[in-house]
């Protein structure tokens, strides 16, 4: 049974990686009959501006790598790939970053496209929302507040450092979910393929699931009076060091921590 268990799993995890790549693939542009193959590096064009004060975020791009960061004041600079896309603009309080790739390419054509974004906002800065989906990238976000946070990435890492949110959704289909010194709040971490790791952050209610990947969670904070529930269907759980097997339940009504991995392992430490 064990066996027949383990060669399903194989079979759900490979069909798992070809929709996922193939989906990239598709809502980028890389795969399409027309266009034929394009070799190289097309020339890059730089951007930057002093932006009017803003309120909220709204990202929507094919490729990007996007970093968000404290600084001195509104301001956006960057390069991309001049047949890439990209559009910036603030209305009515919130900041639209777009990026597109108008072009197709066939079956395997060599790309050289990128797109390198950063945006500063001032210090002591406290978004409305954040809402980032990124078919190709990578996003990061240090010193950030926000009420609310939502990142929806296809392929690519997230990234979040000494931020803080009231609720936040982040959701991967393949990359690592590294978070660190950040306040959560309410939060949904989702990833179908790589690592989750939150280190030295706080939480009120957290909700982690990862279809392959281990998940590992330092809470800088006790949770003794929480309500726990680890799951590692293929792995081991271990909390505070101690190897559970493949389940630990706690009862607590302070807060809800539920942290579920299918294939791979879940580590837990608190203070």
């Amino acid at each position: 049974m064990s066996i027949r268990k383990n060669i399903w799993m194989a079979i759900l995890t490979i069909i798992t990686i070809c929709c996922v790549i193939g989906g990239t693939f598709y809502h980028t542009g890389i795969f399409e009959v027309n266009g034929g193959f394009r070799f190289g590096e097309d020339r890059m064009t730089s951007v930057s501006a002093d932006l009017e004060t803003f309120h909220a975020i709204n990202v929507d791009a094919d490729m990007m790598d996007l970093s968000i960061e404290e600084g001195d004041n509104f301001y956006l600079h960057g390069k991309y790939t001049d047949r890439l896309k990209f559009e910036y603009e603030v209305k009515d309080g919130v900041l639209f970053l777009k990026g597109r790739n108008p072009r197709k390419i066939f079956w395997g054509g060599v790309r050289g496209e990128n797109c390198n974004i950063t945006l500063t906002v001032p210090k002591n800065t406290v978004m409305d929302r954040i809402e980032i989906k990124l078919a190709m990238g990578n996003a990061d976000l240090e010193n950030i507040a926000s009420i609310d946070c939502e990142v929806l990435n296809n392929m690519g890492n997230c990234i979040f450092e000494k931020c803080s949110f009231d609720k936040a959704d982040i959701d991967t289909n393949m990359g690592e979910v590294r978070i660190k010194d950040t306040h959560l709040g309410d939060a949904e971490i989702n990833n179908d393929m790589g690592t989750i790791q939150i280190e030295r952050c706080t939480f009120q209610d957290l909700n982690v699931d990862n279809s392959m990947g281990d998940i590992s969670i330092d809470a800088k904070q006790s949770l003794d009076q929480y309500e726990i529930e680890l799951h590692a269907e293929m792995g081991n759980v271990r909390v505070n060091g101690e190897n559970e097997g493949t389940k630990y339940r706690q009862s607590g009504n302070a807060g809800r921590l539920e942290a579920n991995t299918s294939m791979g392992s879940v580590r837990l430490s608190d203070e």
